[in-house]
């Protein structure tokens, strides 16, 4: 409807909401215009008139700061940077806010504050109370009313002691002697140098995991882009092809060949896209970073290929003593060794020594705070002595369980020795396999290379089919798949021998 704001022949209505609160004053013109051919009716809505009679509400208000808010968000949502990484920056992020290091963190500081909870509990232990009473009524008892002058066989109702009474204690005790306090100390300071030990594996195991995690996004990424090269040259002959077929100088089934082509590997990309994205949202969680903050790898697999030395990949006297995990199993075995000692200790008996001071006031009146009211002192000072005599065999139970859990332990120290001895010939392997696969590939990718390109120039000259093409570029695009596999192989084997020597 045309809102025809220069002429106005007259009004007819005009419509004015003034009686509900809240409702919006407009102003409605109906203006009819005349004209030779037609009549057409026009409103025109006042803009000044609308605004300067529109009472606004606070839900109106409410919306409208809600609807800032959420626009706002939503900018700032969109308007996060970038963060770029290399794989140095991620095993840095990563020690810092991933968070199973942080919980071995914690882990490793409740283990210091535990060995002090030990040490204090065999200090000086100080306590104080104080218990007041008022009593209702006070207890009745029965005596011999002989004892006042009474007959024989009676009895006389008497109660002893005041209404209300207060007692303030101060008590200490100390342990002077006790084997398992002992034993505990030493246990305490193990199992802090163990949960130290788990943090270091731990921190071995998240740079192992985002480093192969990084090798594996760079792998996927290129191979991605392997693929949207050859989808683009595919296009390209196929473009050709059928330019040729159009002039009569190739065959249809060329042409259905090559889009049978096309569609597939546009079918594939598509799936590594998807992988892509999963890969990289699986490094934003192992470094600790938030999934849906973009991250941009900055490193690529050729320059960390050739940044590798052929000293990391060889094997120095290795010593799988000072490895992390035969560290961590030997402190188990020291923890077991500390428990069987405490099963020990038991046999030997346990000295305590204390002290109390005991002041009590008894009133009819609440008045314990005012000077010269007499108070009643006591003092105790005892020593305790607990000397375990015959238990029935359970001591002695406990203490052939601690010795059988301290063999379990030994063993599994000599196991791990020998894991460890086992993955490093293991990792040595792969490292060898990766390094041979690799000069292999290396080799067939440029076979592949030429085969493709003289098999483009024959296509051109109409020496080759499309499908002798197609196979080419599978063949291009299989034997560079291979050989960016073999990189990320040879990188991963490194990686996990370095894990296994514990050099990360």
């Amino acid at each position: 409807m045309e809102v025809n704001q220069k002429t106005f022949s007259r009004s007819v209505l005009k419509n004015r909401r003034s009686s509900t609160p809240g409702m919006p004053f407009t102003d409605l013109n109906y203006v009819n215009s005349y004209s030779d051919h037609n009549f057409e009716p026009k409103i025109e809505i006042t803009r000044k008139t609308f605004f300067m009679n529109t009472y606004v509400t606070p839900r109106v208000i409410f919306a409208i700061l809600a609807f800032i808010f959420c626009c706002t968000a939503t900018v700032a949502l969109h308007a996060q940077e970038s963060v770029k990484m290399s794989l140095k920056d991620a095993v840095e992020h990563a020690l810092q806010h991933n968070r199973e290091l942080m919980n071995a963190r914690a882990d490793a500081r409740i283990a210091g504050r535990q060995v002090w909870e030990i040490t204090a509990s065999g200090l000086p232990q100080v306590s104080g109370t104080v218990g007041y009473q008022y009593f209702l009524d006070l207890p009745t008892n029965l005596i011999p009313a002989e004892f006042f002058g009474g007959q024989p066989g009676e009895f006389a109702e008497v109660q002893f002691g005041t209404e209300q009474n207060l007692v303030a204690t101060l008590s200490v005790s100390q342990l002077v002697f006790d084997g398992s306090y002992i034993v505990g100390l030493q246990a305490a300071r193990i199992f802090r140098d163990l949960a130290s030990q788990n943090y270091q594996r731990s921190e071995l195991e998240v740079k192992t995991l985002v480093t192969e995690t990084y090798y594996l996004n760079l792998a996927t990424s290129q191979n991605l882009s392997i693929l949207r090269e050859n989808l683009s040259n595919l296009e390209r002959n196929l473009r050709e092809t059928q330019a040729l077929f159009e002039q009569g100088f190739t065959d249809a089934i060329n042409v259905d060949q090559l889009k049978l082509t096309v569609a597939n590997l546009r079918n594939n990309i598509s799936g590594m896209e998807r992988q892509d994205k999963m890969l990289r949202d699986l490094l934003k969680f192992q470094v600790g970073m938030d999934v849906g903050q973009p991250l941009e790898l900055s490193d690529n697999l050729e320059e960390l290929f050739r940044n590798i030395s052929m000293e990391a990949l060889s094997i120095q006297n290795f010593d799988p003593r000072s490895h992390i995990d035969f560290r961590i199993s030997q402190s188990q075995e020291d923890m077991q060794l500390m428990a069987l000692r405490r099963e020990w200790s038991f046999y030997l008996p346990n000295i305590s020594a204390s002290y109390t001071r005991q002041e009590s006031a008894f009133r009819n009146e609440f008045n314990f705070f005012e000077g010269g009211q007499p108070w009643f002192p006591t003092s105790i000072v005892g020593l305790n002595i607990n000397i375990p005599i015959f238990s029935s065999g359970l001591r002695r139970s406990k203490v052939q369980q601690a010795r059988l859990e301290l063999e379990k332990a030994q063993n599994m120290t000599r196991m791990v020795e020998q894991s460890l001895l086992l993955q490093k010939q293991e990792a040595a392997s792969e490292i060898q396999t990766a390094l041979e696969k690799y000069n292999v590939e290396n080799e067939n990718l440029q076979l592949a290379e030429r085969i493709l390109e003289r098999t483009r120039i024959m296509h051109r000259e109409g020496l080759a089919t499309s499908l002798e093409l197609t196979q080419a570029s599978d063949q291009l695009l299989t034997t560079q798949a291979n050989h960016i596999n073999a990189m990320f192989e040879l990188l991963n084997a490194k990686n996990k021998l370095d894990r296994a020597l514990g050099r990360m």
